[in-house]
């Protein structure tokens, strides 16, 4: 049998601090998400406008980080395990993004403690993702931000479940289907998310 490639390199490359630069996006974007319901006029037209501007931001570090990748000799984990790791926090980004604009839309006057919930644990998340991002040539370390990753979201996934068990007390049917078009929206970030905690694990399963 072939001894297996060990992928090391001996200082950070441009992809690892585009890769951190988008796990920093997606915790902008939650910060900004968090903080859109209730705006109206101007500051609405604002937060929408920053919501737009992150969302290419964050498609533009994307490509930057392809083609840093592209032109690395070598990598601290193989090619294709970086970029569907880099995907998916952008991902995760766009699906945030799209929730916030979805809470413009549905005129919330303000965001459910749930909402808040999910959205404090996804923001955690967020500043995992930076960290681990420095940790991919220490397998050890790594593990332990993706064991803290795990635990975030079995947290947020809880919450989402108490949410969504909770929509039909005490709600007009107006507002009932206002939260559920957000829950649902948050729910899609949860799940892209969750995918990359998944392909982390994968990756530290066969690089162990």
């Amino acid at each position: 049998m072939s001894p297996r490639m060990p992928w090391l390199v001996t200082r950070d490359t441009p992809a690892l601090r585009h890769m951190a630069d988008l796990a920093e996006a997606l915790h902008r974007a939650v910060h900004l998400v968090a903080q859109v319901a209730g705006t109206r006029g101007p500051e609405a037209d604002r937060a929408a406008r920053e919501l737009e501007e992150l969302d290419s931001s964050s498609s533009a570090t994307l490509m930057a980080f392809l083609t840093a990748l592209r032109s690395a000799y070598v990598t601290p984990l193989p090619r294709q395990d970086l970029y569907r790791l880099a995907s998916g926090v952008h991902a995760t980004t766009r699906r945030v993004v799209s929730a916030g604009v979805l809470i413009q839309r549905a005129d919330l006057e303000e965001l459910p403690t749930h909402a808040l919930d999910i959205l404090e644990t996804v923001g955690r998340q967020a500043e995992l993702l930076a960290r681990g991002a420095a940790e991919v040539r220490d397998l050890d370390a790594l593990e332990a931000t993706w064991m803290q990753l795990l635990r975030a979201s079995r947290r947020a996934e809880r919450v989402m479940v108490e949410w969504l068990a909770d929509l039909g007390m005490d709600l007009l049917q107006r507002d009932y289907n206002r939260q559920r078009e957000v829950a649902w929206a948050l729910h899609a970030a949860l799940e892209a998310l969750s995918r990359v905690n998944m392909d982390l694990g994968m990756v530290l399963v066969r690089e162990s």
